[in-house]
């Protein structure tokens, strides 16, 4: 008998324990139902829920939000782009007090990201807690608007078997040597040299890296003859140093490249002030297409052959 009262015993604890479990594990969202949120179809630009646009397309966020029990004091609103767990927030106050309870209002977006973006907007209560928003999310998907190559490699040049691929295709996302190069000279945007620095005092050698377009006059690499190659008339900037950031944050769509691009003097035929890990160089290609290159990387390979390894941003 002890035993069967131990057993009942044992049996209602697991039932509560699992009851519990089923409580704790309740969507937070349905936790505030006090308060609702609206987005309306307000006009064409309107948002309720998705939407597919073009880079550099408007949207417009038209919401109401309701409180049935307490008053909001300020509006958040609220972003996060691709699957990415980080978000960006704007709160601001609600200073009519005719709008403790219900507040109508639109954020208008300019959308420069390609890729989905989801939005949020909810209301702070007086000390500035989350009262709720049912969970709804809208997201937004702007279609791709540029090309991104990955990790190319561009060898230096070998003077003297001629066969490392130091020459590149930006449309063709491709590298050729100068054993091949002549037959597809029109689509190469750059040629990949080096210069050797000898420290007069120390002897210590040291390398600075650029590229040069085929045009590029005089030829900075003479030992490679292209005068009578095709010239494809690509124009690059100076290197700009520190520049990751810029390629992995900032540019995010075939609008912010060409932003990005007009902020500097794109009209070399070659750059001269060297390239480092991290540099970037933005470029115009005859078609009018900006472009941004990234250099991941200086180093060699198995063989011990020295290359650059880079990624590239272009409009489509």
């Amino acid at each position: 008998m002890k035993s069967k009262n131990i057993l009942i015993g044992c049996l209602v604890t697991v039932a509560i324990g699992l009851t519990s479990c089923k409580k704790d594990s309740e969507n937070i969202f349905n936790m505030f139902t006090d308060v609702s949120v609206t987005y309306n179809a307000l006009s064409p630009l309107s948002v309720t829920d998705y939407k597919l646009v073009n880079d550099g397309d408007m949207i417009n966020i038209d919401y109401t939000i309701t409180s049935a029990n307490e008053d909001m004091y300020s509006i958040t609103f609220e972003r996060s782009v691709g699957s990415s767990s980080t978000q960006t927030r704007t709160t601001t106050a609600i200073t009519d007090e005719g709008q403790r309870r219900q507040i109508s209002g639109q954020f208008s977006l300019k959308m420069q990201r390609d890729g989905k973006t989801s939005f949020r907007v909810y209301p702070l209560n007086k000390l500035g807690y989350f009262m709720g928003d049912g969970g709804k999310t809208i997201t937004v998907e702007v279609s791709p608007s540029y090309i991104h190559t990955v990790n190319r490699r561009v060898y230096f040049p070998d003077t003297a078997t001629r066969v490392a691929p130091s020459f590149y295709s930006i449309k063709r996302s491709e590298s050729f040597s100068y054993s091949n190069g002549q037959a597809n000279a029109a689509d190469i945007d750059f040629g990949l040299y080096r210069r050797m620095n000898v420290n007069p005092t120390t002897g210590a050698i040291t390398y600075t890296y650029n590229i040069y377009a085929l045009d590029a006059n005089p030829n900075p690499l003479t030992v490679y003859d292209v005068s009578t190659w095709v010239k494809r008339p690509t124009k690059f900037s100076a290197p700009v140093t520190g520049g990751t950031n810029i390629y992995r944050n900032t540019i995010g769509s075939s609008s912010i490249i060409e932003e990005e691009a007009k902020k500097r003097t794109i009209n070399l035929t070659q750059t001269t002030t060297n390239f480092v890990a991290g540099s970037i160089v933005f470029f115009l290609t005859p078609e009018g297409k900006y472009g941004v290159l990234h250099i991941n990387s200086i180093t060699k390979d198995l063989d011990g052959k020295p290359y650059i390894d880079i990624s590239i941003k272009t409009q489509r």
